[in-house]
């Protein structure tokens, strides 16, 4: 398989131009924040809620801007799907990792401030220094949003409206258990409840990995057969 440089390439360079310019907004907003009150934690926590939403439209706009591209232009549906696939598996990570850059930034100019750097919910982390573990929450979470959004999108391509009620609470099924697996805690009770979904799993790094390939690989499983023979639609 011929790796899709292009589809990739484009992604990431959209998104790191966002994120440039949404470390700065929030870097105003903590000094707004500053000024008229007093900065008790971390803003970038806070902010972080957007970027999810982010990847998952960016799931969602790899079935409904490109399968009718790729087999407009030749190419298969299962070629399409290794694409997507092999996108999200490289776009998630580089997304998380600049997650992880965002809390360092904040982190910095926080201590010049003399700004606390507290967190409001539970995480995979306890210290917005830890680089690492904050990598490994977002890059699991990530890769959950980013195909539970391709599983959406694909059922919402197929079916319209009928598809979008069959594929969103699997979706939503993917990303709290993403969100169960590292321990952290989404501004989304009121689905958790409804659901009556939560997963405890052991205080293990390596089976929180386990757990976020299950998810991922799950999603990539429950998209395929809405998308292995889906007809084009005119727009």
């Amino acid at each position: 398989m011929r790796f899709p440089t292009r589809l990739l390439a484009a992604h990431l360079a959209f998104g790191a131009l966002l994120w440039a310019g949404y470390v700065v907004v929030i870097a105003l907003f903590t000094v707004a924040v500053a000024i008229i009150g007093k900065v008790t934690g971390s803003i970038w926590e806070l902010a972080a809620q957007l970027p999810r939403i982010y990847v998952l439209f960016f799931g969602v706009s790899l079935v409904r801007e490109y399968l009718p591209m790729y087999v407009a232009h030749g190419q298969t549906r299962r070629r399409f799907a290794e694409h997507a696939a092999a996108t999200i598996a490289v776009f998630a990570p580089c997304m998380a990792a600049l997650m992880a850059v965002g809390y360092l930034i904040e982190n910095g100019y926080h201590a010049l401030a003399g700004w606390p750097q507290g967190l409001e919910r539970p995480h995979l982390f306890e210290s917005t220094g830890q680089a690492g573990l904050v990598f490994s929450e977002y890059l699991i979470e990530f890769l959950a949003w980013a195909t539970a959004g391709a599983l959406i999108g694909a059922g919402f391509y197929r079916w319209r409206g009928g598809g979008l009620l069959l594929t969103l609470p699997a979706g939503i099924a993917l990303v709290l258990v993403a969100a169960g697996a590292t321990g952290s805690e989404l501004r989304m009770p009121f689905v958790a409840k409804l659901l009556a979904f939560r997963v405890d799993l052991p205080d293990s790094l390596p089976v929180t990995y386990a757990v976020g390939l299950g998810v991922f690989l799950a999603g990539l499983a429950l998209t395929w057969p809405i998308i292995r023979d889906v007809p084009l639609r005119n727009r």
